[in-house]
């Protein structure tokens, strides 16, 4: 299993990356002004705006001040751990950044392991989305479609900019796009579900007949893909619950990474305007991501690691599957 280690200084990070037969120590040194560095998969592969190279030295990070490029053919997806933040049965400490509302929402959970998830998972969207413009975390608002999906209040903000969030035990999730449709899902795979009853009642005839040709193992294994796939495409859609989980259906075709299919219930055909794909942020996590996309060029997926110092870090992610029209990570 591959391990990273970061060691924080001010405004740098350094990271080791190791693995069985080899350790690699990638730097990675800034040559634009506006956007973060990523850290590349491989030492001679450095990814366009960046130089990386080998040994222990320090990388400037840009300040927080700083916004953040995000083209209309990318989604940022930025992952938080509640139990980074200290004692995961204290209640998060949410600081100035929520708004009243959500400081209330927060206390009125019973469980303080379910109040620090709240506190980090509501901070992230408003720190996430401070990235990418000049309105502080706390300042942000946000409105409501008639089925509950939230989207910044015109009002405060004429940017573009879509969001979506999900959590689960651990870990909570915030995807951003410059205006796309977007929805995301996480779940946590080691848990326990009944999946052949949940698919034989909620899944399309076509994803149900193919859950049941697989063993037990194989078929709650699949079963989490499907379901966060099908939350995905609901919660970038906004029509919560009023949209059948039966009304539309996936197909996961070939070997790790899954070629994904889809087939919907919108007349204007959204198989063929709608992008998404399934990642592994952590062994036993898998997240997905819908987009709805008509660019006739590759959407691409960026993974960060919002840390609570503050800072950013890239995330490794293993991809799962991947719809056509969905960059592979490199």
């Amino acid at each position: 299993m591959e391990k990273a280690f970061r060691r924080q200084r001010r405004n740098a990070f350094f990271v080791s990356l190791s693995r069985p037969d080899t350790t690699l120590y990638a730097v990675i040194h800034i040559d634009t002004q506006d956007r973060i560095p990523y850290i590349s998969r491989n030492e001679k592969q450095a990814l366009t705006g960046f130089t990386v190279s080998r040994g222990r030295k320090e990388s400037r990070c840009p300040g927080r001040n700083r916004l953040l490029d995000l083209s209309e053919s990318e989604i940022h997806l930025w992952f938080a751990f509640p139990g980074e933040t200290g004692d995961p049965q204290k209640p998060a400490s949410a600081g100035p950044v929520l708004d009243d509302g959500e400081e209330a929402r927060m206390k009125r959970l019973h469980f303080p392991e379910g109040r620090r998830l709240f506190g980090v998972s509501h901070t992230l969207v408003r720190t996430a989305l401070s990235r990418y413009s000049e309105i502080p975390p706390r300042e942000w608002r946000f409105v409501e479609n008639a089925h509950g999906k939230p989207r910044i209040d015109p009002d405060l903000d004429s940017s573009p900019l879509r969001f979506s969030l999900a959590h689960t035990k651990g870990l909570a999730v915030v995807a951003v796009t410059g205006g796309a449709d977007v929805g995301v899902d996480v779940e946590r795979a080691d848990r326990f579900v009944n999946a052949a009853r949940l698919s034989s009642r909620f899944f399309s005839p076509e994803e149900t007949t193919a859950l049941q040709e697989l063993s037990p193992d194989r078929l709650r294994e699949r079963f989490f893909l499907y379901w966060t796939l099908k939350e995905s495409y609901i919660k970038a859609r906004g029509l919560g619950l009023s949209l059948p989980l039966d009304s539309f259906s996936f197909r996961l075709a070939g070997e790790i990474p899954f070629r994904i299919g889809f087939s919907g219930d919108n007349p204007d055909g959204p198989g063929g305007g709608w992008r998404f794909a399934l990642l592994r942020p952590l062994p036993q996590y898998v997240a997905a991501v819908g987009v709805s996309s008509a660019r006739p060029d590759p959407v691409r997926i960026r993974c960060f690691h919002a840390l609570p110092s503050g800072e950013i870090s890239l995330l490794r992610f293993e991809p799962v599957g991947l719809s056509p029209g969905v960059e592979s990570p490199r």
